[in-house]
C-alpha cells in the first residue's frame, strides 16, 4: 500500500510535525488536566452505578481521549491546506506521486502521532488517575487504532469537502466536540437526556466509548466488543467512501499560515 513516494512524502511530514509538536502535546496535556478537576464527579457517578472501587478514571481516560483525539483531527485539515498556502500544492501533483500516494503520505504520521498520544494518555491514566481496565488489552489497542484510523478518515473527507481552512476546522471541531459528548466522553450515554439518548447511536463515538468503558470496567474481551468495531469501521469506510469520491488534486483550497 505504501509505495517509496508515500513513504518519502510521509517522511516530510513527520519531519513538520515534529519541528512543532506544541498542537499534539495540547492533546495530551489538557486531556489530563480536565481529568484532574472532573474526577471526584465522575468517581461519584461510577460508584453509584455499582463500581465500588472506581477512580472516576475509568470514565474520563477514555472519554476524553476519545474527544482530543476528534480535536486533532483539524490537524490533518492543515496538512493539505497549508500546502496550498505555501503554494506547495502544486509541485506535490507535479511530482510522480499519485493521488493515493500523496493521501497516504500525508495522514499516515498524524495517524501513528495520534497513536503515541492515546498511548500516552493511558499510561498518565494508569499511573496518576488510577485507570486500570480489567479486559483484554489487546481489545483496548484494536479499539482505539480503529477508532484512530476512522478520524483519520473524517478528516481527509472534510478536507475533500470543504475548500477552506477555517470551514473544515469549525465543522471538524465542532462536530468532533458533538460526537464525543453525545456518545459519553464526559458522562455515561445513559445519564444523557431521553433525546441525546436517541441520537447517540448515529455517532461513532457512541459506539467506540462502549466498547471502552466494557473493556475497562466490565472485563471485555474483543468478542464482545467486534459489534462495536464492525460499527466504527462502517463509519471509517463511510468517511473514506465520500473522501474518495470528493477528493480531487485540482480543486483550489484557501489555508492559511
Amino acid at each position: 500500500m505504501f509505495s517509496p513516494r508515500s513513504r518519502a512524502i510521509a517522511g516530510a511530514g513527520a519531519r513538520l510535525l515534529l519541528s512543532d509538536p506544541a498542537p499534539l502535546l495540547v492533546t495530551i496535556v489538557m486531556p489530563l488536566l480536565l481529568i484532574a478537576f472532573l474526577r471526584p464527579a465522575a468517581r461519584a457517578q461510577l460508584r453509584a452505578e455499582g463500581y465500588l472501587h472506581a477512580t472516576g478514571g475509568e470514565q474520563l481516560v477514555p472519554g476524553l481521549a476519545v474527544m482530543f483525539l476528534f480535536l486533532g483531527a483539524g490537524l490533518v485539515g492543515t496538512l493539505f491546506f497549508r500546502e496550498h498556502a505555501w503554494g506547495t500544492w502544486d509541485r506535490l501533483r507535479a511530482s510522480p506521486a499519485s493521488t493515493l500516494d500523496i493521501v497516504l503520505g500525508k495522514t499516515f504520521p498524524l495517524y501513528v502521532g495520534q497513536l503515541a498520544q492515546l498511548a500516552i494518555l493511558f499510561l498518565a491514566g494508569r499511573l496518576l488517575f488510577g485507570y486500570r481496565p480489567t479486559g483484554s488489552p489487546l481489545a483496548l489497542v484494536v479499539v482505539l487504532a480503529l477508532f484512530d484510523a476512522m478520524v483519520v478518515a473524517f478528516a481527509v473527507m472534510l478536507v475533500a469537502v470543504f475548500s477552506t481552512m477555517d470551514q473544515a476546522l469549525v465543522i471538524g471541531n465542532l462536530g468532533g466536540m458533538v460526537m464525543a459528548g453525545l456518545g459519553g466522553a464526559l458522562a455515561p450515554a445513559s445519564s444523557l437526556p431521553g433525546w441525546a439518548q436517541a441520537i447517540a447511536h448515529v455517532t461513532p463515538a457512541y459506539w467506540t466509548l462502549g466498547a471502552l468503558r466494557d473493556i475497562t470496567l466490565d472485563g471485555a474481551g474483543l468478542a464482545r466488543v467486534a459489534p462495536a468495531l464492525l460499527v466504527t469501521a462502517a463509519f471509517a469506510a463511510g468517511f473514506a467512501l465520500v473522501a474518495g469520491l470528493r477528493f480531487r488534486p485540482s480543486d483550489t483550497k484557501v489555508g492559511t499560515t
